[in-house]
């Protein structure tokens, strides 16, 4: 016998790690690994204690400043490029002589 199954509710979980992005120490992936290769350059190339200073410093306030743009939204430089297109006001250009739209057959 066949038993009825749309009186039982169906329910299929959904892992967390499906659902969230890729971040690296609360940061986009590929921009904290963009910032570590850069930091790490400015310091090894140098070689000088002023320059591990500043590459450390560099590395402390862009990891801080990742992971807050991750906070506000955690794919910011896929989106962000886009957001920069927009303008800030779209002015209204209806009028009463624009051409008729015209209709596919």
């Amino acid at each position: 016998m066949a038993e009825d199954l749309s009186d039982e509710e169906f329910e299929a979980p959904i892992h967390r790690s499906l659902n969230r992005p890729i971040l690296v120490m609360g940061g986009e992936r590929q921009l904290v690994l963009l910032l570590m290769l850069l930091a790490g350059i400015f310091i090894v190339s140098l070689a000088k204690l002023w320059a591990a200073i500043i590459g450390v410093v560099v590395w402390v306030v862009g990891q801080y400043g990742l992971s807050q743009a991750a906070k506000f939204d955690p794919q910011l430089s896929l989106t962000g490029r886009r957001l920069l297109q927009y303008r800030r006001f779209y002015p209204a250009s209806a009028t009463p002589f624009a051409d008729p739209p015209k209709w596919k057959d």
